[in-house]
C-alpha cells in the first residue's frame, strides 16, 4: 500500500523506529526504541515476549496475535489499552486503543481515523509464529482468512472488495432465510447478487495470483531450507465461476437449493487453498514437523511477495520459531532471513538461539515481567 506511506520511507527506510504501550497484555507501560536492522527480544516463557510482538501485530492489521476479544489484552484492572509505532525518518504515528465493550480506535499522527481497517496497510509487517500453523493443518476458513489478512495489507482495492462482498452476502444470506418462510421476489436478490459477482470475481482474481506466487516462492524457501520435500499449493474455487458473468449466473441457477439451505453455496467465501508436501495433502497427511516447516515456508514466501509488490521489505516477526529447529535448519532459516529481511524482530529463550551473525548486528533486550531491558 506505498500510497499510504511518506515518500522518505519507501526502500529499506520503512521501519519501527519508537513502541509505546500502555496497559496491554502484561505490560502496565513501556516506550522503547528499535533498531532499524535486528531486534533480539530473549528471556523466559510467560515474560511477554510475545504480548510485545502481538502489539506490532495490532498496529499493522489491528488484529490480535492470538485471536481473542479486544478486551481480553486490556492489563486486568485497567479500563483501556494503547499501542502506539512510530514509523520511518519523519515520525508517522500509528496507534490503536482498545477499550471493553467499544470498537477498537485507530489513530494516525494523534488523530482518530474512521474506521480501525483504515490503519492497515501502513505497517505492512509478516509475523511468523505457532499461531499460523492453522494455516497447513486447520480448516478452510483458516487458510481464505490468512489470504484475506495479507492482501489486506497489500492492497487497499482488494480490502474494500472484501467488505462489500461480505456485507452482500450476509445481506443475501438473510433474503434465503426469509424465502424459507415467505414469497420473496427476485428482484430483492438482484441488487446483492450483483454485488457478490462484482467483488467476489475481484477477489477470487487476486487471490488466485496471490497463491500461484506463493506456491513459486514457497517452493524456493523449501529448497533454501534443505527439507528434502516438495511444497506445493493451489487455489481450489468450490465452484467453476471464472469471472463475474458466470459468477451472477451461478448465482442465480443456485438459488433454490441455497434457500432450501438458508445459505449460500457460491463464491470466494467457500473456496480452499490446498497445501501439498510431496504430493499429499498436508492437513491429512503430513506430520507435525512437516506443517510446522510448511507454515514457515508459506510465510516467508508471503513476505517475499509482499517485498516485490511493495519495492520494500515489510517489517518481520518471528515468535520463538528456533526452539523446535534442530541446528542446521536453524542455520539456514537464519542464512535466509539475513539475507532477505529488513527490519525484523525476532523472541526466543535465549539469545544464543538467533546465532552469531544476527547478535553481532542485532539490538538485544532482555524480557522479564511486561518490561524490556536493553542488553
Amino acid at each position: 500500500m506505498v500510497s499510504d506511506l511518506e515518500s522518505s520511507d519507501v526502500g529499506n527506510a520503512l521501519f519501527v523506529r519508537h513502541v509505546s504501550l500502555t496497559s496491554f497484555r502484561n505490560y502496565a507501560r513501556l516506550d522503547i526504541d528499535l533498531s532499524s536492522g535486528f531486534n533480539v527480544i530473549f528471556g523466559e516463557n510467560g515474560q511477554g515476549k510475545t504480548n510485545f510482538l502481538e502489539s506490532l501485530v495490532l498496529v499493522s492489521s489491528t488484529r490480535l496475535l492470538r485471536g481473542m476479544r479486544d478486551a481480553e489484552a486490556i492489563l486486568i484492572g485497567s479500563e483501556r489499552a494503547s499501542v502506539s509505532a512510530v514509523v520511518g525518518y519523519r515520525g508517522m504515528e500509528l496507534g490503536v486503543i482498545l477499550q471493553p465493550g467499544i470498537r477498537k480506535k485507530a489513530l494516525l499522527n494523534g488523530l482518530g481515523l474512521p474506521r480501525a481497517a483504515d490503519l492497515i496497510g501502513r505497517l505492512p509487517a509478516v509475523c511468523v509464529s505457532a499461531a499460523d500453523l492453522p494455516i497447513v493443518s486447520g480448516e478452510p476458513s483458516d487458510r481464505r482468512t490468512f489470504l484475506d489478512i495479507e492482501l489486506a495489507q497489500l492492497f487497499p482495492a482488494y480490502l474494500r472488495d472484501l467488505t462489500i462482498y461480505k456485507r452482500a452476502v450476509e445481506q443475501r444470506n438473510a433474503l434465503l432465510r426469509l424465502a424459507q418462510e415467505t414469497s420473496v421476489s427476485p428482484d430483492q436478490f438482484h441488487p446483492w447478487e450483483n454485488q457478490i459477482a462484482d467483488h467476489g470475481s475481484a477477489i477470487r482474481a487476486s487471490r488466485v495470483r496471490f497463491v500461484e506466487s506463493l506456491n513459486e516462492h514457497a517452493r524456493s524457501v523449501q529448497a533454501f531450507l534443505g527439507l528434502g520435500e516438495v511444497l506445493t499449493l493451489s487455489y481450489q474455487p468450490k465452484d467453476q465461476a471464472t469471472n463475474a458473468e458466470s459468477l451472477l449466473d451461478a448465482l442465480e441457477r443456485h438459488r433454490p437449493q441455497e434457500t432450501a439451505r438458508g445459505s449460500g453455496l457460491i463464491g470466494p467465501h467457500r473456496d480452499e487453498v490446498l497445501i501439498e508436501v510431496n504430493g499429499r495433502e498436508a492437513r491429512l497427511f503430513g506430520s507435525q514437523g512437516q506443517q510446522r516447516t510448511a507454515m514457515i515456508a508459506i510465510k516467508f514466501a508471503t513476505y517475499l511477495f509482499g517485498k516485490q509488490e511493495l519495492g520494500f521489505a515489510p517489517l518481520l516477526l518471528l515468535d520463538d520459531l528456533f526452539s523446535d529447529l534442530d541446528f542446521g535448519r536453524r542455520s539456514r532459516l537464519v542464512e535466509w532471513v539475513l539475507g532477505e529481511a529488513g527490519q525484523t524482530l525476532l523472541t526466543c529463550t535465549e539469545a544464543s538461539s538467533a546465532g552469531d551473525k544476527i547478535l553481532s548486528q542485532a539490538k538485544c533486550y532482555r524480557c522479564e515481567l511486561g518490561n524490556l531491558y536493553e542488553s
